[in-house]
């Protein structure tokens, strides 16, 4: 409201923008599963929602600015740049191209604030939340022996850690008991996969994306490399390093490919 100030206080242990799942600290063999021309975060006519429309550039169209110089480049970490100015509407870009963008939109967004809006980001992790409906909350961090003092708190939780339910304690558990390396589910970007040794006969559990996303860390992420031919098929090139993957599902094949 004019003539208010607000005081806004992100706290994320990830970087504001990207956070977790987009940021720059991950494999550059992990790809999104939308195409480029598909990915925005901007509004525009076709959106109907409670706030005002603010169209802007699509991921695409984001990087073709930065092509054109219309968009500082220098924001853009170098080993990215390359796909930033090959990228096509139809790709589908690694998960740090859309670091970069995200990146870009949370500092752009920033700058467009109004001077009674200030913005304190806090590289840290709530522990607690306390205080009643009718008080003002206290945010605990881990750093900080002070809370954060709020009137109001929002929850932008995004992708969870959970604990082990029965089944995969059970696993866990035999796994140990039989010198076997068991992996829960997890967000695979951040598993540890060096106990996997080469040659190694591991079972998988599912066909979805996190099998995509081992299943690359494991084969290209150990060396591979794949060989196009002359009728544009692709072979396959093992480094040796590869363990051997058994996958199933309760259906048991892949999904169908997006395009």
């Amino acid at each position: 409201a004019p003539g208010r100030a607000l005081e806004i206080h992100i706290i994320d242990p990830f970087p504001p923008g990207a956070g977790r799942v987009w940021r720059h600290a991950q494999s550059p063999l992990l790809r999104m599963n939308s195409m480029a021309e598909d990915v925005t975060m901007f509004t525009d006519d076709s959106v109907t929602c409670e706030g005002p429309i603010r169209p802007g550039p699509s991921l695409y169209e984001w990087a073709a600015l930065v092509q054109t110089g219309k968009i500082d480049a220098s924001g853009v970490r170098s080993d990215v740049l390359d796909e930033v100015y090959s990228l096509t509407g139809t790709a589908f870009p690694t998960r740090r191209l859309q670091s970069a963008y995200l990146t870009w939109f949370f500092e752009h967004t920033l700058a467009g604030l109004g001077d009674n809006i200030t913005v304190h980001v806090h590289e840290d992790t709530v522990l607690r939340v306390t205080g009643g409906e009718d008080e003002r909350q206290l945010l605990w961090l881990a750093t900080k022996a002070e809370p954060i003092v709020a009137d109001v708190v929002v929850f932008a939780l995004g992708h969870l850690d959970s604990t082990a339910n029965a089944e995969q304690s059970q696993l866990a558990r035999h796994a140990a008991d039989n010198g076997l390396f068991y992996l829960p589910p997890e967000y695979s970007a951040d598993s540890d996969l060096e106990d996997i040794r080469p040659g190694q006969d591991v079972l998988m559990r599912g066909f979805g994306l996190a099998f995509i996303d081992l299943m690359v860390l494991l084969t290209e992420g150990r060396g591979g490399k794949y060989r196009t031919e002359g009728d544009g098929t692709l072979t396959y090139l093992p480094s040796g390093a590869e363990p051997r993957l058994f996958v199933g599902s309760r259906r048991g094949v892949p999904f169908h490919s997006k395009t």
